[in-house]
């Protein structure tokens, strides 16, 4: 069963202002900028092979506020890529971990889940599949 990390998630303040960060003083090229979700959250993939970073920025200012506190960014997620979502979330479930959902949610091409912290080493887990 293929597990891989695909991605680290960083929620950020200004999407802008770390996108040059990356791009300028880190060397790391736009990989991906998706079309704003329908909330108006905003990606960009920085990286190419192996795993990449996510920036994101959460259109509400209020929304941003609460997952960031005080910080310009914070590491938010690590993501999974994996064959069968629904196999992974019954294994997990099995062993006490809980998900923000009851059911995957598709984003873009690909069905999601994001795992509750406090269930899974305190860590936010998102596992996806890929739609086919």
């Amino acid at each position: 069963m293929k597990r891989r990390v695909d991605h680290v998630g960083v929620v950020v303040d200004s999407l802008e202002r770390v996108a040059a960060f990356m791009r300028d003083v880190l060397g790391f090229e736009l990989a991906l900028e998706p079309p704003p979700l329908p909330d108006g959250v905003r990606t960009a993939f920085y990286g190419g092979d192996g795993a990449r970073v996510e920036l994101i920025q959460i259109a509400d200012a209020a929304a941003r506020a609460k997952r960031l506190g005080d910080a310009e960014a914070r590491v938010e997620h690590i993501a999974i890529e994996v064959d069968d979502i629904q196999e992974v979330i019954a294994s997990l479930l099995a062993k006490g971990v809980r998900f923000t959902t009851d059911e995957p949610v598709r984003v873009r091409e690909n069905l999601v889940v994001w795992t509750v912290p406090e269930t899974s080493a305190g860590v936010m887990w998102q596992l996806f599949s890929r739609v086919p």
